[in-house]
């Protein structure tokens, strides 16, 4: 934390957060935070003695806003209980998702059709992190174009992340499934113009290997599971 707030990159953040690979495009603190290193308090303190100092911007503000979301899902949490886990979730909606072995397996292991979330997925398999958008870009893509139920996806995420947060990691995943807190029903991302937003020259992508992968999301029937544990 006081290493962060000794540079002027919280002056940025809000411009460089949506970085795919590049560790000082936002603060890090999800880590330290999920395992209670630091608090929140904390940083706000730290945060406010930096904007005395170099001034408060829309990005200072916006760190504070990040905190803000990952208290409301704490709370969020608190209040729903069981139902953050619910394939309803919190609003008792029923997605039109299910399971799929070999679409799971090919999302896990960054094979889909989609380089750039096979991308972020290989990035999460050798270092135990992903970013904010990538988070959003890897679980719209099971949900939205996979079919698969959100709830596997934020399972694997929890025995993923290094920064693994119970709610903001549940409450999230709600949200993109469309059975959360969000009025607007769900959240379905152009995998493609997102790439050309966040990775226009596919570096983020060679970096991983996500290109050349399979075309297909099926090479095997649906009732094709359990996967050979060998694999």
């Amino acid at each position: 934390m006081r290493s962060y707030f000794e540079t002027d990159a919280a002056l940025s953040y809000k411009k460089t957060r949506n970085a795919l690979d590049d560790w000082q495009s936002s603060t890090k603190f999800s880590l330290w935070l999920a395992n209670g290193n630091i608090s929140a308090k904390a940083i706000v303190s730290q945060l406010h003695r930096f904007e005395r100092h170099n001034g408060a911007n829309d990005s200072t503000y916006w760190i504070v806003f990040e905190l803000l979301w990952r208290e409301y899902f704490h709370w969020y949490g608190r209040r729903h209980g069981a139902r953050l886990f619910a394939f309803s979730g919190i609003q008792n909606k029923t997605p039109l998702t299910s399971f799929y072995a070999q679409r799971f397996r090919q999302w896990v292991n960054g094979t889909t059709p989609f380089p750039i979330v096979n991308a972020c997925m290989r990035q999460l398999k050798q270092t135990g992190y992903m970013s904010n958008r990538g988070r959003q870009l890897v679980a719209s893509c099971l949900v939205h174009e996979l079919s698969i139920d959100w709830r596997y996806g934020a399972n694997y995420f929890q025995h993923t992340l290094i920064d693994y947060d119970v709610g903001s990691n549940w409450g999230n995943w709600q949200y993109l499934a469309g059975v959360g807190a969000d009025p607007r029903g769900h959240r379905k991302f152009d995998l493609q113009k997102q790439t050309q937003m966040y990775d226009p020259d596919e570096v983020f992508i060679r970096k991983w290997q996500g290109e050349g992968m399979t075309m297909s999301v099926d090479a095997v029937d649906m009732v094709d599971w359990p996967l050979d544990t060998n694999e």
